[in-house]
């Protein structure tokens, strides 16, 4: 009996090879990742830790800086010769204090010849009005002596607005402050010369109105509440947390930005008389937006995931080690909350 043996053409061997080189690069790449994830458990160098109860806080931390929430920006209403200037930047000013005036000699000399003017139109009125009178008395009244009543009447009032005007810009020749503060600056700290009003400009702030301003993202903005607790610290103090908490968050996003981001602030509840903390200053804001208590815990990075499974690696009483799946709950930068696949006091390696 004849046996004949096909031998398979070159085609046929190259696809039968190609298939076996893609089945072996899935076998290796697989095994790849298992010698991967036990490299990072080598017992040599490996982590050991124990699953324990703790507590977890989780934070969302925003950079910002310190700001004074009463603040008066103040400027001549008119322009003029600047005669004095009372303060220099740093002093303390009290409430409705005198910091600098104009030179109002011609100011009240204006004022002086407007009411001269108020005197004499009045005469004017008040002689007008006694012959109205007198016509009236006599029957012999006539539009002319209404119209002439009337317009002298018209100059009186303006008269009078015109030394209430020219008495306010003889008030606003000296500017005062609204509130209790220290001058932040002056743009022009001379007197002797002449100024309009935008060119002599003082900023005052009271310390004891400062809060911590920051912005943040539309993504976490929902995340927060006004009333929440925040731990503030500042780079010139980083050794000192104040606590505070959240006072205010913006309705409306801040124009101009590229990423839609709100205002937020945050109280401080510093007296600051020694002015300790400026305007300026810049920090970060720890606010804290969930916390657990005495729940298992494991570090973060003991934690791994493929495939949308959570899993660790647990060392067994042999010393072998053995993947177990957990479920996750909260977590922060360095530990996580186990809520189910661990008990506690069980060994961990990562």
């Amino acid at each position: 009996m004849k046996i004949s043996i096909k031998i398979p053409s070159k085609k046929l061997i190259v696809i039968i090879g190609l298939v076996l080189l893609v089945l072996l690069g899935g076998y290796s790449r697989i095994r790849s990742q298992r010698q991967r994830a036990l490299l990072k458990i080598n017992p040599k160098k490996a982590k050991v830790v124990k699953v324990q109860k703790g507590d977890i806080t989780q934070y969302l931390t925003l950079a910002g800086k310190v700001d004074t929430e009463t603040f008066a920006v103040l400027q001549f209403q008119t322009s003029g010769k600047l005669a004095w200037v009372g303060v220099k930047e740093g002093d303390k000013v009290k409430k409705w204090q005198a910091i600098a005036s104009l030179d109002k000699t011609a100011l009240q000399k204006q004022f002086q010849k407007t009411m001269n003017d108020y005197l004499t139109n009045r005469w004017n009125f008040e002689d007008t009005q006694d012959k109205y009178k007198q016509t009236k008395e006599d029957y012999l009244i006539t539009d002319e002596i209404k119209r002439i009543l009337e317009r002298t009447q018209f100059s009186l009032e303006n008269s009078v607005l015109d030394v209430e005007l020219a008495d306010l810009t003889v008030k606003y020749a000296t500017i005062v402050s609204p509130i209790n503060g220290i001058v932040t600056s002056l743009d022009q700290p001379y007197a002797g010369v002449n100024i309009i009003p935008s060119s002599a400009t003082f900023r005052i702030a009271d310390p004891s109105s400062i809060y911590f301003r920051s912005e943040i993202d539309e993504e976490d903005v929902a995340k927060v509440k006004v009333g929440q607790s925040t731990l503030i610290t500042l780079d010139s103090f980083s050794d000192q947390n104040i606590e505070s908490k959240i006072s205010y968050i913006a309705f409306t996003p801040i124009q101009g930005q590229t990423a839609t981001v709100y205002q937020i602030k945050f109280n401080l509840n510093l007296l600051n008389s020694d002015l300790k903390y400026k305007v300026g200053m810049n920090g970060d804001a720890k606010i804290k937006l969930a916390e657990v208590k005495d729940v298992q815990t494991v570090p973060v990075e003991a934690v791994f995931e493929e495939k949308d499974e959570k899993f660790v690696y647990l060392r067994t009483e042999k010393s072998k080690i053995e993947r177990r799946v957990v479920k996750t709950g909260l977590e922060n930068d360095t530990d996580v909350e186990i809520t189910d696949g661990l008990k506690e006091g069980e060994t961990i390696i990562y």
